[in-house]
């Protein structure tokens, strides 16, 4: 696993992208042990309800390509991001969003691509020869001998890199849906995922007879076609988020101007940077919203799965009140109606505000079309009259 430096001793040559949002990220086991190793990691500890101990980061600015290894390294139990004031961290929000689908991406292509080179019969081969060095898609990591194997087969390597990626970014250049720079990105993330993808496939690939090495390639291939059909869900996600926080946001705002302003002046009002800046002053903590992952992976039907919780906390608007908005509008089947449609016909100063839960139930039949298991609900969160958006996914 590459090393995951402390938020402060990231490389110069690595020009890292620092935002101003205070977050929390609390560690799994493994993490706070890597991070327990090291001089100066900086270890915050959290207690939990029920008074276990847990580690991890309190920051005041949050670096997002450290977070970003630390989400591949399968560090992060859970990270909060409490958001004051959305309109200064608005495409911050979107952007960690997505970055948490990203990393559920990385998880399943590991996982499924682990669990297609344990198949092989050079690792039943391993297997035979190793029996207390066992691989299976449980417990595969790359032993020390078959790092030390590749180290002197770069070159091999990174030609079965440009076979399999070839011509997966053929058809990604000539998809007509993608603009050049989405399928720029797109480039990127296929060629990310085989560079952060375990070696073990690598060795196995090499080490194979021909037949069985295009066999192999071909399912590395398939898996990288999953991952780009699902790689949309990451903006429906963002877009989702950043609507239910903004139309929360707005209507906090909205119930502090008063009945002297009128509907058709609502907009225009809050769009003056010091009309905004008067309200947020009588809010004593802001607007009390707060995005919370929880990540976790399980064991099931013969490889890891990887499951993350994303939780919209909203410190102003009723429980009830978003309860029916969720019955009204999170589990409706849109069937051929575009979200531009459903945002146009809105009656609100800023069209729809209820868009971000036709957002919900998009999200919800691109999952059912994807494979991927999707859960939502509304809570009210214990002993307030506020709720809570749950959302879980699970590749």
């Amino acid at each position: 696993m590459p090393a995951v430096p402390t938020p402060a001793s990231t490389t110069n040559s690595e020009r890292p992208r620092c935002i101003d949002l205070r977050s929390r990220i609390v560690l799994t086991p493994e993490g706070a042990a890597f991070f327990q190793k090291r001089v100066g990691a900086g270890l915050h500890v959290f207690e939990t309800p029920d008074g276990d101990k847990r580690y991890g980061f309190k920051l005041k600015a949050l670096d997002i390509p450290w977070l970003k290894r630390l989400l591949l390294a399968g560090f992060v139990d859970k990270a909060e991001f409490p958001v004051r004031d959305l309109t200064s961290v608005k495409n911050e929000i979107g952007d960690l969003a997505r970055l948490v689908v990203f990393s559920l991406q990385h998880g399943f292509f590991n996982a499924a691509v682990i669990q297609r080179a344990v198949n092989s019969s050079v690792i039943h081969k391993w297997n035979r020869s190793h029996p207390h060095q066992a691989l299976d898609a449980q417990n595969a990591v790359s032993p020390v001998e078959l790092k030390n194997a590749l180290k002197s087969r770069t070159e091999a390597v990174a030609q079965i890199k440009k076979e399999i990626q070839e011509p997966v970014l053929k058809n990604l250049s000539l998809d007509s849906r993608r603009t050049p720079d989405e399928k720029r990105r797109l480039a990127l993330f296929v060629q990310d995922l085989l560079e952060t993808v375990d070696p073990l496939i690598y060795f196995v690939l090499l080490c194979s007879a021909p037949e069985e090495r295009q066999t192999i390639e071909r399912d590395v291939k398939r898996l990288l076609d999953v991952c780009l059909e699902r790689v949309d869900l990451a903006d429906y996600l963002s877009l989702m988020v950043l609507e239910l926080m903004g139309a929360a946001e707005r209507s906090t705002l909205i119930s502090l101007l008063g009945p002297e302003v009128k509907p058709s002046e609502i907009r225009a009002t809050l769009e003056r940077p010091e009309k905004r800046q008067e309200l947020l002053a009588r809010l004593p903590n802001g607007l009390a919203s707060i995005m919370v992952w929880s990540l976790s992976k399980r064991w099931a039907v013969d490889r890891w799965r990887f499951r993350l919780r994303l939780s919209l906390y909203d410190g102003s608007n009723s429980f009830e009140d978003t309860k029916r908005m969720f019955e009204e509008r999170g589990r409706l089947s849109l069937g051929e109606k575009s979200l531009q449609e459903v945002y146009e016909h809105g009656t609100g100063p800023y069209g729809d505000d209820g868009l971000g839960w036709y957002y919900l139930s998009f999200i919800g039949e691109a999952c059912e079309h994807m494979g991927v298991q999707f859960e939502a609900s509304v809570k009210q969160q214990q002993g307030k009259g506020t709720s809570a958006v749950n959302l879980i996914l699970v590749f």
